[in-house]
């Protein structure tokens, strides 16, 4: 064995246990084994950097996009609606409707549109019903993948297949093909995720809770009586003052919350503005502060009832920091929420304790919880964000709900061109992304943001492991030393063999390259042994789509992060799903296609 195989090898099997044993991150440690491979020679440079061009990683990018745009025109509530009507309050009614649903859309698009189309759609049905996303995302993606094999042209991997056979000289597959086998690991695989859903599938502990915001919180935290709306009168001291000036901060140990007018109109308070009379202002802090602060300035304090600033646009969230959150360990003065964001923390909460003095430079712990106050276009981001969790969803309306049908017009047109035109789906989805940029139903930085940046990198730095596996002949050796090794059993158990292998494959390099790999294999096997080459192929094809036991396939890697799951989430729910799919595609293959 040549000594460059064995080296890949070695940082393949390193690069799996990492993976499995979430040591590092797993988009470090893809980019890691990428640096590794340009390291030892196994790849070019040029090959390194290919993964960040992929046609993968640009179709991700665009439909995060497009999904984030979805979500500000309101479409996934409008869809979200739909689904329960139908599906009612049943979470086993729910995942069985959605998952047909997908799996159908996939048999005719790109399993990553489908899935993307309904990731959001999904995590309004869990808020809505107050089922965890993590019970609801996995199934949905899965049966995304379990859908591509209802046609020839739902995977990449059976449409490569029919063009080997073509180029061979050798009769292609209709594209009903393999339907009956879709069909049977689609209804399979329904059953799965609504019989044994519960136990397989995470309820990851970090979902948000039922409790309603806005006043309900702030009794919770007892926030009302730190939360005070005072105006400025004609004939103040504050008149003419800055916020730096007036010592809200320094001298009277306050935090100020907000300045509008009487028209509603805020003001940006990160920037230098003076005081004015009829200005209303809200602050946080104790009583005795809030007095001073009035006596001082000749403030008037509004009314009790009005202190609890529930104004249209803007609330109050509840966060708890996760473990792998960026924040651990820094101060919220290094974070810079206020600045960055436009939220102000309210509320300091951390070993069973309110924190009250030295908040700026008190160092963020894992299980801290943050009660954030701002308008809801900005607090959103910390719904979002990973570094969050959200213990207090909140509703609010669309951004732009009258770019609805635009935005889905968007969407189909960039499924449309790609199947009418042949074009690679990196360009249909960034052409439908920009589309909606354009059209104002999100704006860049908006765009920015719906971007998983971890997704991208984790699949950018495991496409070149793929392309070691085969210009090293790593993946040949495997699959020649498995292939010798069938000569002589079962036709059953080759197939069976067979769509194991397939199914490794997947999990380390694309169903295109596995499919390109094994082909021109299992049709020179098809003479020694009691099967037909048709059906070695379809089984080749057919389970290079099994990519359900880790995060490596672009589906799963884009639900990982929304869905707060971990590896051993996907072993646990994807091992018997992967066990499944082969022996339902060998056992229709063999007693139905010989």
């Amino acid at each position: 064995m040549e000594p460059q195989l064995l080296i890949v090898l070695g940082i393949l099997t390193i690069t799996v246990v990492l993976i499995i044993t979430e040591f590092f991150r797993i988009d470090v440690v893809a980019l890691l084994a990428m640096l590794s491979l340009v390291w030892v020679g196994a790849i070019s440079p040029t090959e390194a950097r290919s993964g960040f061009s992929s046609n993968a990683v640009l179709a991700i990018i665009g439909v995060m996009v497009m999904g984030r745009g979805l979500y500000h025109a309101g479409v996934t509530e409008r869809i979200a609606d739909f689904i329960l009507n139908i599906a009612g309050t049943s979470r086993s009614r729910i995942i069985g409707t959605v998952s047909g649903t997908v799996g159908v859309m996939s048999g005719v698009m790109q399993n990553i549109g489908a899935a993307a189309l309904f990731l959001p759609v999904m995590t309004a049905v869990s808020k809505r019903q107050k089922i965890p996303i993590s019970r609801l995302l996995m199934p949905m993606g899965f049966a995304a993948l379990l859908g591509g094999t209802l046609t020839m042209v739902g995977t990449s991997s059976l449409i490569v297949l029919n063009d080997l056979l073509s180029s061979r000289g050798l009769d292609t597959f209709g594209l009903l093909a393999v339907t009956p086998i879709g069909l049977a690991l689609l209804a399979v695989g329904i059953v799965y995720f609504v019989v044994f859903g519960d136990r397989v599938f995470p309820s990851n502990p970090r979902e948000r809770s039922s409790a309603s915001p806005g006043q309900k919180l702030l009794n919770v935290w007892g926030l009302n009586d730190t939360i005070w709306r005072c105006r400025v009168p004609e004939g103040s001291p504050l008149i003419g003052q800055s916020v730096e000036a007036s010592g809200m901060g320094s001298q009277f140990n306050l935090n100020l919350l907000r300045v509008y007018d009487d028209r509603a109109e805020d003001y940006n308070i990160l920037e230098e503005i003076s005081f004015e009379p009829g200005h209303n202002i809200v602050v946080q802090g104790r009583e005795e502060d809030v007095r001073r602060l009035i006596d001082h300035f000749g403030l008037n304090l509004r009314e009790e009832e009005e202190r609890t600033d529930e104004d249209s646009g803007w609330g109050y969230l509840e966060t708890v920091i996760p473990a792998r959150s960026a924040l651990v360990g820094k101060t919220l003065r290094e974070v810079a929420l206020r600045e960055t964001y436009n939220a102000q923390v309210v509320l300091f909460f951390s070993e069973s304790n309110v924190i009250e003095d030295g908040v700026a430079d008190r160092e963020v712990q894992a299980g801290d919880t943050l009660v954030l106050h701002g308008k809801w276009e900005n607090l959103k981001f910390f719904e979002e964000s990973e570094d969050f969790i959200s213990v207090t969803p909140f509703k609010r309306e669309p951004a732009s709900p009258d770019k609805a049908w635009y935005a889905v017009t968007c969407f189909a047109a960039a499924i449309a061109v790609v199947m009418a035109f042949n074009m690679p789906i990196s360009i249909g989805f960034l052409t439908g992304a920009v589309a909606m940029i354009l059209g104002e139903v999100l704006n860049v930085e908006e765009a920015y943001r719906a971007v998983e940046w971890k997704v991208v990198f984790l699949i950018s730095g495991l496409i070149p492991i793929g392309i070691a596996m085969e210009t090293s002949g790593a993946a040949g050796f495997i699959a020649k030393g498995m292939v010798a090794g069938l000569g002589g059993m079962h036709p059953y158990l080759i197939l069976f063999a067979l769509g194991l292998l397939m199914t490794v494959f997947s999990l380390i390099m694309s169903n295109v390259a596995a499919t390109v790999l094994m082909v021109p294999l299992v049709l020179q096997m098809a003479g020694a042994v009691d099967l037909s080459a048709q059906v070695l192929v379809l089984q080749v094809g057919l389970c290079a789509a099994n990519s359900f036991i880790l995060p490596t396939h672009h589906v799963n890697a884009l639900l990982m992060t929304p869905g707060g799951y971990a590896v051993p989430d996907y072993l646990k729910a994807g091992s018997v799903l992967s066990l499944i799919f082969v022996t339902v595609t060998t056992t229709i293959l063999y007693f139905g296609y010989l």
